[in-house]
């Protein structure tokens, strides 16, 4: 078990120093302080910046979550560690506990940006406002956000099961539909009589990733998240036994 983890955190760990990924996660920062530096919309308190950048930071989630089965496809080192010590379902667990580490990194970048809403907007917001926001909330939301979207991430590449760009329309498709959702649960929190003809779609792990996202925390969407990221990850572990690695 202790190597396994070693191994998730390695996957994690090649990820982070890539540039590609350092690149996105300034852009991301950088795209968060123009809200709070520029635009700063009156109503706008720390939860909702907090979505803001949630927002751009979901694309270099499926990023991160593709990136862990992608670079070993990338670096052609593919039949070295699915043909090792490991056998296949053991180094798919890894994977998955590689989401898990993902999610973490990633409530930290998001506390680390509220930190900096805080200050900069410290008459708005300020050290009261940032304790007072629900931090073991918001690393529950991450660590499933990053386990449920990046479990659909590795079942596409398992798929694919190629390092070609064409994993990229992926990306840019889920982050449309992030987009779409966010739309949709804000009709439905303003005219809950639509609930009815949105009932199936409120099932989906996209919905409720967006609803987790924008604060509407509850153990329904937590649990949705967590059976869909479980179903993905049964059946990309399936797809690459079942697959010839040459």
């Amino acid at each position: 078990m202790h190597k396994l983890l070693k191994m998730s955190w390695l996957n994690v760990k090649n990820t982070a120093y890539s540039k590609e990924f350092l690149l996105g996660i300034i852009a991301a920062f950088a795209y968060s302080m123009l809200w709070i530096c520029f635009v700063r919309p009156k109503l706008y308190g720390l939860m909702d910046y907090d979505f803001e950048f949630g927002r751009f930071l979901y694309v270099m989630i499926l990023y991160a979550a593709v990136s862990i089965l992608r670079n070993d496809i990338k670096s052609n080192c593919i039949k070295t560690v699915f043909t090792g010590v490991f056998s296949r379902t053991e180094i798919m667990i890894s994977k998955s506990i590689g989401l898990i580490i993902w999610g973490v990194i990633f409530a930290i970048m998001v506390e680390v940006n509220n930190i900096l809403a805080s200050l900069i907007l410290y008459k708005k917001i300020g050290i009261n406002g940032f304790l007072a926001f629900n931090h073991l909330q918001l690393f529950i939301t991450y660590i499933i956000i990053a386990f449920s979207m990046g479990a659909l991430m590795l079942l596409i590449v398992s798929i694919i099961f190629n390092e070609s760009k064409f994993i990229l329309f992926f990306i840019v498709i889920l982050s449309l539909v992030n987009f779409v959702s966010s739309a949709i649960t804000v009709l439905i929190v303003t005219h809950p009589e639509l609930i009815s003809k949105f009932s199936t779609y409120m099932k989906t792990p996209f919905y409720n990733t967006i609803a987790l996202m924008q604060g509407c925390f509850s153990m329904q969407s937590i649990l949705i998240n967590i059976i869909w990221a479980l179903i993905f990850c049964i059946l990309s572990t399936f797809i690459i036994n079942k697959r010839e690695i040459n």
